[in-house]
């Protein structure tokens, strides 16, 4: 019986040490390329705002199938005017090892550029063109990021910066790509104190993304998933 009791005594000592054991890290919130890229699927549609466009600062494109060069999808005006703008044309490419490469073009004549690459864990870089002059850096994750004017906001939000070589040093342009949605957010910065460009998502699919407010908004997660630092009200990179 005291053989038994001492059994008994270990196992509620082991129980108890187990639950004061420190809790398991959480998992990184890398994700695969594709799941924060365009979505090949012909009935989709996006609103974009185009703030360098003055005729038409806001258009609808859908999805068109594949043109004859390098088998992009294309992102295609529904202007009623009859206009066939292309925004931006698109396609996965995998690798023999298996990573899939996230291609953007803005001509069926050019081979376009790696936007995003693989797992992106933050930290994350490769080349995004051939000649391996444009580098390209996971920056940063939010859990909610809203765009300028804090109206629209999207989850699950990756931040890549795109540098080349050949340009000036304070030349860069950020993408923010949303999980299902794609590219929701293009900044051109030049200098400190100026944007060349900003291209934004307003809509998908005619309706608004989410617009419910969320405590947890606007952090930078770090590479096991935590909240570390407070952010700037629309974007640290802005300046």
């Amino acid at each position: 019986m005291k053989k038994l009791a001492s059994l008994a005594a270990a196992s509620l000592l082991t129980a108890f040490l187990a639950g004061c054991s420190a809790p398991v890290a959480p998992t990184s919130l890398s994700s695969n390329a594709d799941a924060y890229f365009f979505q090949q699927n012909t009935t989709y549609s996006y609103t974009y705002s185009q703030d360098k466009t003055t005729s038409n600062p806001v258009a609808t494109y859908g999805v068109t199938p594949p043109v004859t060069y390098g088998s992009f999808l294309s992102l295609v005006s529904q202007n009623q005017s009859g206009t066939t703008d292309t925004l931006l044309l698109f396609k996965n490419r995998v690798t023999s090892d298996g990573t899939v490469n996230c291609i953007l073009s803005n001509s069926p004549t050019d081979i376009g550029i790696i936007v995003l690459k693989g797992t992106l864990d933050l930290g994350a870089a490769w080349y995004a063109d051939t000649a391996q002059k444009i580098q390209a850096n996971v920056v940063g994750k939010y859990a909610e990021y809203y765009l300028p004017g804090r109206q629209i906001h999207y989850s699950d939000v990756v931040v890549v910066k795109y540098t080349d070589s050949r340009a000036a040093s304070d030349l860069y342009v950020i993408r923010y790509f949303a999980r299902g949605y794609g590219l929701i957010l293009e900044r051109t910065i030049t200098g400190i104190t100026s944007e060349i460009s900003n291209l934004q998502l307003i809509s998908f699919q005619g309706s608004l993304s989410n617009a419910n407010p969320d405590t947890k908004h606007d952090h930078w997660f770090n590479s096991n998933g935590h909240y570390i630092a407070n952010m700037k009200p629309d974007d640290i990179f802005d300046k």
